[in-house]
């Protein structure tokens, strides 16, 4: 289903967030319009969806795949008005849906595994969970922000398609890195290296979750002003792709040092052939940030053709080196296949932002602070290795925080903004 996920949106809600952040007079206009044609590209996926589940499986695979393709159309509709929220700023109410979404998600599908359902109930309740969900949230929308009313508007259609369509392809070919290194590893080496691989690539894929918070945020801003700011663009980009390496290194630093403990009390003792893959997939999480920031940032100053050519040349890599790796290699082969595409793309994303649309951030100066304050959290680690791993890395992480404060990595600026936000926050008398 994974690989079926880009076409109930087709990458226009994402072009619709640029169009709404420029000119918020068209999120009426364009909200209807996308979900009026998500009824015709909804009705095209559940059948493509079920044509090829029904030639490839049967029994309960099938019948997941019927459920998820339920699931998938809905969180098509939850993706625009989720991306609409964004467009205007409204990232509270954004935010509120996917804790409560994800909150009810995990509550009842572990719910139905308890009580004995299996994969049966479990995939019933991702659907009904994303039907309460995606109904809930488009009451929501219709009564506070403005009425849903999709509609048929051809003009429309085909504008958001050749805008969206980028948006699409660079969302297939990412999926598709995080996906065709297991379908390789399963034909070459079966299903049980798959299971080991995908335990610490689940853990790197829900770690994407950082970057997208950053990305989401900064997404308004850049792409209202790259037109007559850029200098605006470049600091954003900057205080963006800072604040990921505080957060991507030391991520880093713990999947090398403390997978050996991580992945079993995550996992179960049965997972521990995926501890050396976790200690080389965590540590790709630091150029998996900074290249998804990238390639946001890409968006917002139009660079379309750019993110188009450097994804399809990632899965080019990756495809390439699962090749050549897996058959001697295993699921190890397949880990580094991994790092090495997400440090290839970091390089090109971030190239592009550099050379070709001129907003130069200075990694050298930019990283000294964010490696010192890692070097620190990787001490603490590994000295505080007796307290166990939830101890060790309380003790790591306030280490983390002392030597932001003591190295003065956050500026002026951003104390104020983050006094202005407590104060917003704070309840009045």
């Amino acid at each position: 289903m994974g690989l079926f996920r880009v076409l109930p949106d087709f990458g226009m809600a994402y072009a619709s967030t640029l169009e709404i952040s420029r000119d918020r007079e068209r999120a009426r206009a364009l909200t209807g319009g996308l979900l009026g044609l998500q009824l015709w590209l909804s009705l095209a996926t559940v059948l493509l969806c079920l044509a090829i589940g029904r030639a490839l499986y049967d029994g309960v695979i099938l019948f997941a795949v019927a459920w998820l393709s339920a699931d998938l159309v809905l969180k098509g509709v939850k993706t625009t008005l989720r991306w609409m929220l964004k467009g205007l700023e409204r990232f509270g109410v954004e935010a509120v849906s996917l804790l409560v979404e994800r909150a009810a998600t995990l509550g009842f599908g572990l719910a139905s595994l308890l009580l004995g359902y299996g994969v049966h109930g479990f995939v019933i309740a991702f659907a009904l969970v994303r039907a309460v969900d995606v109904a809930g949230l488009a009451l929501f929308v219709d009564r506070r922000v403005f009425p849903l009313r999709p509609r048929v508007d051809t003009r429309l259609w085909g504008e958001m398609f050749r805008k969206g369509l980028p948006f699409a392809y660079a969302g297939l070919v990412i999926t598709l890195v995080f996906q065709v290194d297991a379908l390789l590893l399963e034909r070459l080496r079966g299903a049980l290296e798959v299971g080991y691989y995908r335990a610490p690539t689940l853990v790197l894929e829900g770690l994407t979750l950082v970057p997208r918070i950053f990305g989401y945020a900064l997404i308004p801003t850049m792409a209202a002003t790259f037109a007559t700011s850029p200098a605006t663009v470049t600091s954003l980009y900057r205080r963006g792709c800072k604040y990921l390496l505080l957060v991507g290194l030391p991520v880093a630093i713990f999947g090398a040092l403390a997978s050996d403990r991580f992945i079993p009390m995550l996992f179960g003792d049965g997972f521990l052939p995926s501890v050396p893959l976790a200690r080389i997939l965590l540590p790709a999480a630091v150029f998996m940030f900074l290249s998804n920031f990238a390639e946001t940032a890409l968006a917002c100053v139009s660079r379309w053709r750019t993110i188009v050519i450097a994804s399809t040349l990632a899965l080019a890599v990756n495809v390439v080196l699962n090749l050549i790796f897996i058959p001697s290699h295993g699921a190890l082969g397949s880990a580094w296949a991994t790092l090495a595409t997400e440090a290839f793309y970091f390089l090109m994303t971030t190239g592009a932002m550099a050379f070709q649309a001129g907003h130069r951030i200075g990694w050298a100066t930019l990283s000294v602070k964010p490696l010192a304050v890692a070097a620190v959290f990787g001490a603490v680690l590994v000295a505080a290795a007796p307290l166990g791993l939830v101890g060790g890395s309380v003790a790591a992480s306030l280490a983390f925080v002392a030597a932001t404060l003591g190295l003065r990595v956050f500026d002026t600026a951003e104390w104020d903004a983050l006094r202005a936000v407590l104060g917003r926050a704070r309840p009045a008398v």
